[in-house]
C-alpha cells in the first residue's frame, strides 16, 4: 500500500512544460537508437527517477552523445506527462514495467545543454565510478567480433546490443534466453569459474569468500541490478556472509529471504517474466538437486510452460529437448567460450567461432514448424497447473496419472475455446496516427486486416533510422497471438500511404499472411514493392481490385475503387460487411468526392457502424455520405496529439448533424465490437478500464 501511494503522489495526471531543470545521468543508462536518446535519469528538481527522450538533430551531435562515459548533467527545457498506460487488449504493459523500476513519468526534451557532474558525497562518487566502469566494459566487449560481443554484453553486464536482438529473439523464440539468462544461472558458472583459477593462484577459501563479499554487490552494479542478476547475486552473498560466522542457511531459505527483500523494494516486478522464472527455476533447480539431468529438465519445462503461455502466447515444442540439452551446453560451451573469448585475446577468434557455430545451430532450429501458439491462458490454467505439478511430487497424492490427465484435458478445453471463439469480432486497434482492423467471424472461419497501420518518418538519412519494435509487432500482432492467431486469411491494404501499410512487412514476420488484397494500380507502387519484398511476401498472394459492380471477398462487398490508380487516397478500398444482421463500412483515406462516388453508385447502402475515413479529415465524410449511411456509431481512429489536428471539427459537426455519436481511440484506446446472439457489446481499451454497452438490431 505505501508503495503504490508513493508512486501515485508522484504520477502526473497532465503534461506539463518544464524549463531551466536538471537530469542526472550517468553514462550506461542512455542508449542511442538512430536520431533518439532514450535515457533513464534522476530529475533534480521532481526529485524521481524518470524516463526520458531527447531527439538529436544532426551526426555530429549523435556522435558526441555516443562517446559520453562519465556522469552528465543535463539543463533542458520539455514536457512532463505520466508513462502511458496500455490502450489495447493484450499489450505489453509498460507503464506497469516502468513502475516496477521505480518510474512513473516520462521527459520529452525538447532543448538541452550538457555539463559534467561534480559529486562531494563519497557514495555517490562510488556509484558514479561504476556506472562507468560499466559502460567502459560494454563498450570494451562491443569491439569484440560478432557474435562473441553479444553473448557477452548480455550475460556478463545485462546489456543488449540493438545489433544483437535479432539473435536474442531467436534464443527467445527457442525458449532458452529464459531458461539460461533472465534466470540469473550465469552468476552460479561464473563464480565456479572464478573459484577455479583463486586455487590455482593458491588463494584460500576464505580469501575467495571475502573476495566475493566485495566483488558480488560490485558486479551486481556492472551486471546493470536486473532482477534475476540482483537474485543470484544476493542468494550467493548471504550464504557465504553467514558463513562467516560459521554458521548455515540452506539455498532455499536464503532463496525466501532475498525475495522478500526484493517484493519490499519494489513488488511490482512480481508481474514480469523474468522475476517469475528467475525465483520458480531457481527454487526448482535446489529442489531437484538430486535429479538427473533428463528429469530436471523435464520439471523445469512443467513448471515454465504455463508461465512463457502467459506472457508469450507461444511455446517452442523444442524448448522441451533444449532445456535438457542447454544446461550443458551454457556450462561446457557457451560460458567458456565468452570468457575465454573475452579474458585471452589470442584464443578470441576460435572462441567466436564455437558462438558462431551455436549461433547457426539456434537459427537453424528456430526455422523448424514446431512453433505452438496456444493464445493467451486465463490466469486460472496457470494457477491449477502449479498446483497440480506440486500434489504431483507429494508422496501421499494417489492417482497421479488421473491429475495429469485432467490437466491435459483442461489444456484442450482452453486452447478450443481461445482457438474457436463463439462470436463475430470487429477491434479497431488503437494504432495511433494510423489505421489498422481486426475482423474475424465466429470459430475463425474467416480471419482478416484491414490495413497494418504505420508511423509516418521524417528522417531521411541513414543514422536517423531507428530499429525499434513497430507498433504493429507489439500492438496488432501481439493482439493475434494473444487470441491464438497466426495466420490472416485476407490482409486489405486500402491505399499506399505509410499510416496504413507502414507496418506490413513487421506484421508478415510474426503472422503468416494468405492473400493481400489492394486496389488496381497500387501493385506498381516502388513504396509498396518495397514493403512486399521486405514482407518476403511473393507477389502470387497479391490480389488487384477494381470494381465494375462489386467484388465479393468472402464476407466482403468491396465498392472501390472504380479504375486503376496508383494507390493513393483517391483509390482507396472501400470495404462493406455484414456479421450478424450488422453493417459495417471501412474506406482508408478516400476524399469526399470518391465517397459521393460510391453511394451514387450504391444508393441502398447502409451502414451501423462508419469508419470514418482519413481518421476523422474534413477531407472525408461527406455529409450526404453519413446521411445516407445512416451509422448507429462513427469510429475514429487517430493518434494523441497529432501533427494534423484530426478529428477535424468540421467532421464532428457533420456526426454531431446527423446525430451520430462517435468513439475515438484518442479517448477510448482499442474499440472492440462482439456480435452476441442479436446484440453486441463494445469494449473499449483506455486505461484497461473496459466500459461495456449492449446494443440490439
Amino acid at each position: 500500500m505505501f508503495f503504490n501511494t508513493r508512486q501515485l503522489n508522484q504520477q502526473l495526471k497532465n503534461e506539463y512544460s518544464l524549463s531551466n531543470q536538471q537530469l542526472i545521468v550517468e553514462p550506461d543508462q542512455l542508449k542511442i537508437d538512430g536520431n533518439l536518446v532514450k535515457l533513464t535519469g534522476y530529475w533534480v528538481e521532481g526529485k524521481q527517477k524518470i524516463q526520458g527522450y531527447y531527439q538529436l538533430q544532426s551526426q555530429n551531435e549523435q556522435k558526441q552523445w555516443s562517446e559520453i562515459s562519465t556522469p552528465i548533467n543535463l539543463k533542458f527545457n520539455g514536457q512532463i506527462v505520466e508513462i502511458s498506460p496500455l490502450t489495447n487488449e493484450n499489450q505489453f504493459d509498460y507503464q506497469l514495467y516502468a513502475r516496477s523500476q521505480l518510474i512513473v513519468n516520462q521527459i520529452f526534451i525538447k532543448k538541452v545543454k550538457v555539463s559534467s557532474v561534480l559529486r562531494e558525497n563519497l557514495l555517490a562518487k562510488l556509484i558514479d565510478w561504476l556506472h562507468q566502469l560499466r559502460i567502459f566494459i560494454i563498450r570494451k566487449l562491443g569491439s569484440l567480433p560478432e557474435p562473441l560481443n553479444g553473448y557477452s554484453q548480455l550475460l556478463l553486464v545485462g546489456y543488449s546490443d540493438i545489433d544483437f536482438e535479432q539473435q536474442v529473439s531467436i534464443i527467445n523464440q527457442l525458449g532458452l534466453l529464459y531458461l539460461f539468462s533472465l534466470s540469473g544461472m550465469h552468476v552460479v558458472y561464473l563464480m565456479q569459474f572464478f573459484k577455479t583459477i583463486c586455487r590455482w593462484i593458491g588463494m584460500t577459501k576464505e580469501g575467495f569468500n571475502y573476495l566475493c563479499l566485495i566483488g558480488l554487490p560490485i558486479y551486481a552494479f556492472i551486471g546493470g541490478l536486473s532482477a534475476s542478476l540482483i537474485r543470484a547475486v544476493c542468494m550467493s552473498w548471504l550464504v557465504i556472509f553467514v558463513g562467516c560466522f560459521n554458521l548455515k542457511i540452506s539455498r532455499t531459505s536464503a532463496l525466501c529471504v532475498v525475495l522478500l527483500i526484493n517484493l519490499i523494494y519494489s513488488p511490482l516486478q512480481l508481474f514480469s517474466i523474468g522475476f517469475q522464472l528467475s525465483y520458480l527455476l531457481t527454487f526448482i533447480i535446489i529442489e531437484g538437486s538430486k535429479l538427473n539431468q533428463l528429469s530436471l529438465g523435464l520439471k523445469l519445462n512443467a513448471y515454465s510452460f504455463p508461465i512463457v503461455l502467459w506472457h508469450t502466447y507461444q511455446w517452442n515444442f523444442l524448448t522441451w529437448i533444449l532445456t535438457i540439452a542447454i544446461i550443458p551446453i551454457f556450462e561446457w560451451l557457451i560460458i567458456p567460450a565468452v570468457l575465454v573469448g573475452c579474458l585471452f585475446p589470442p584464443l578470441t577468434g576460435m572462441a567466436n567461432q564455437v558462438l558462431d557455430a551455436i549461433n547457426g545451430v539456434f537459427n537453424w532450429l528456430a526455422t523448424l514448424p514446431f512453433m505452438l501458439t496456444f493464445g493467451k491462458p486465463p490466469l486460472i490454467l496457470l494457477v491449477t497447473t502449479i498446483i497440480v505439478l506440486n500434489l504431483i511430487e507429494v508422496s501421499w497424492v494417489t492417482k497421479k496419472a488421473f491429475l495429469i490427465l485432467g490437466l491435459f484435458v483442461f489444456y484442450l478445453v482452453i486452447a478450443f475455446s481461445i482457438k474457436f471463439p463463439l462470436f463475430d469480432e470487429v477491434v479497431y486497434f488503437d494504432i495511433g496516427q494510423g489505421d489498422s482492423t481486426l475482423i474475424r467471424t465466429r470459430f475463425n472461419r474467416s480471419i482478416s486486416l484491414v490495413d497494418t497501420g504505420g508511423k509516418v518518418s521524417f528522417t531521411n538519412e541513414k543514422w536517423q533510422i531507428r530499429h525499434s519494435k513497430t507498433n504493429g509487432e507489439t500492438v496488432v500482432a501481439n493482439y493475434l497471438l494473444s487470441k491464438g492467431i497466426n495466420h490472416l486469411d485476407n490482409l486489405f491494404l486500402t491505399h499506399q500511404d505509410t499510416d496504413h501499410i507502414g507496418n506490413f512487412p513487421s506484421i508478415a514476420k510474426k503472422i503468416q499472411i494468405e492473400r493481400v488484397i489492394i486496389p488496381a494500380g497500387m501493385g506498381k507502387n516502388q513504396n509498396f514493392i518495397r514493403r512486399l519484398k521486405q514482407a518476403g511476401v511473393v507477389a502470387e498472394k497479391v490480389l488487384p481490385v477494381k470494381t465494375s459492380r462489386y467484388q465479393q471477398i468472402g464476407i466482403f462487398k468491396l465498392l472501390h475503387p472504380f479504375k486503376d490508380g496508383t494507390g493513393t487516397n483517391e483509390d482507396s478500398l472501400v470495404l462493406w460487411f455484414e456479421l450478424n444482421k450488422f453493417k459495417f463500412i471501412i474506406s482508408g483515406d478516400l476524399d469526399q468526392a470518391g465517397e459521393k462516388q460510391v453511394i451514387k453508385k450504391y444508393p441502398n447502402i447502409q451502414a451501423d457502424f462508419l469508419k470514418t475515413g482519413h481518421h476523422g479529415s474534413k477531407t472525408s465524410t461527406a455529409p450526404v455520405y453519413v446521411k445516407q449511411l445512416e451509422p448507429s456509431l462513427a469510429i475514429i481512429s487517430a493518434g494523441k496529439n497529432n501533427r494534423y489536428g484530426h478529428p477535424n471539427q468540421e467532421t464532428l459537426a457533420t456526426l454531431e448533424k446527423f446525430k451520430v455519436p462517435f468513439v475515438c481511440t484518442i479517448n477510448s484506446g482499442m474499440i472492440k465490437i462482439k456480435m452476441i446472439r442479436n446484440s453486441l457489446k463494445i469494449i473499449y481499451g483506455k486505461n484497461n478500464n473496459q466500459e461495456d454497452k449492449i446494443a440490439s438490431n
